[in-house]
């Protein structure tokens, strides 16, 4: 979940409630968390159809897709345009399968690059104000180890993302799953919290350079999450232009890439008005009672 997906491998019996698998070579699975709409996973036209069938089986009256299972695991098709390289954590599936089949956009998502400059001009002035009220922020090497941030992170992920789109729940040990591969990888200042007046985390941003190209002067915000608690109080636009007005600091001067941003999530709210998208996806499904095309 997040903005953008991490790049750890996530076991399906770390989801909880557990998923029931297909058989393979099938890839489908059924979330007891989304039942009756069951998973299917990137295949070709037919592989896709026997997927389906398999989830009728299973008392599934929709099917949706590319979906690994949970939105924890690879999910979505890549629309383009191609005009920039792949970056860490995007999704390379392609829709053609998916719309030959059948399906229709159940969901929009969108990949945005946005200049540094008009966040780190509103990161002091958002930040003199958070902190007359309370707030603080911590880097990732002042929160102990990174076990214990990932601890804070999952709080956090768990209460922020309920409402996303597909959403299922995830526990502690399939979080941790996926982000204990960035331990070592990433610049621990671009990783920000914020602690209210009482000492509680209420969001983090976690950013990092593009790993997949590291030539490039951008760099990927992954994953903003926000207590619900906290959102109207300004706390996403906070983390936002303070992981700008970091990045920049950093080198980072091309921007930052606000990374596959659901069209109903809270964090395509504090994207920008100056920004660009650079890339569209969308995340497929049909009734399994129709016909197919």
């Amino acid at each position: 979940m997040g903005i953008a997906r991490a790049t750890g491998d996530l076991s399906m019996s770390a989801i909880s409630p557990p998923l029931i698998c297909a058989p393979k070579p099938l890839r489908a699975w059924v979330n007891p968390s989304l039942h009756p709409i069951g998973c299917i996973g990137q295949g070709t036209v037919a592989e896709i159809a026997e997927a389906e069938a398999w989830l009728r089986g299973q008392g599934c009256t929709h099917a949706r897709g590319p979906l690994e299972g949970s939105t924890w695991g690879p999910y979505r098709a890549n629309l383009g345009p191609s005009t920039r390289p792949t970056f860490l954590g995007e999704p390379t599936f392609s829709p053609e399968p998916w719309v030959a089949r059948g399906y229709e956009v159940a969901a929009h998502y969108a990949s945005w690059l946005v200049p540094n400059a008009p966040y780190v001009a509103k990161a002091a002035q958002r930040s003199a104000r958070l902190v007359a009220a309370g707030w603080s922020l911590r880097r990732l090497d002042e929160l102990g180890s990174f076990d214990h941030a990932l601890d804070l992170f999952h709080q956090l992920s768990s209460r922020a993302f309920t409402g996303a789109f597909s959403y299922s729940p995830l526990p502690l040990d399939g979080f941790k799953a996926i982000y204990a591969p960035f331990e070592g990888r990433v610049d621990p200042r671009m990783i920000l919290v914020a602690m209210g007046p009482d000492g509680e985390p209420g969001g983090y941003i976690f950013s990092l350079p593009d790993i997949l190209n590291p030539n490039s002067d951008v760099f990927i915000i992954k994953t903003l999450a926000v207590d619900p608690a906290h959102r109207r109080e300004g706390i996403g636009s906070w983390l936002v232009s303070s992981a700008h007005a970091v990045a920049d600091g950093l080198g980072f001067t091309g921007g930052g890439i606000h990374a596959l941003m659901w069209e109903g999530s809270h964090s395509q709210k504090v994207a920008p008005d100056l920004g660009e998208p650079i890339r569209r996806y969308a995340l497929y499904q049909r009734a399994l009672t129709e016909p197919a095309r």
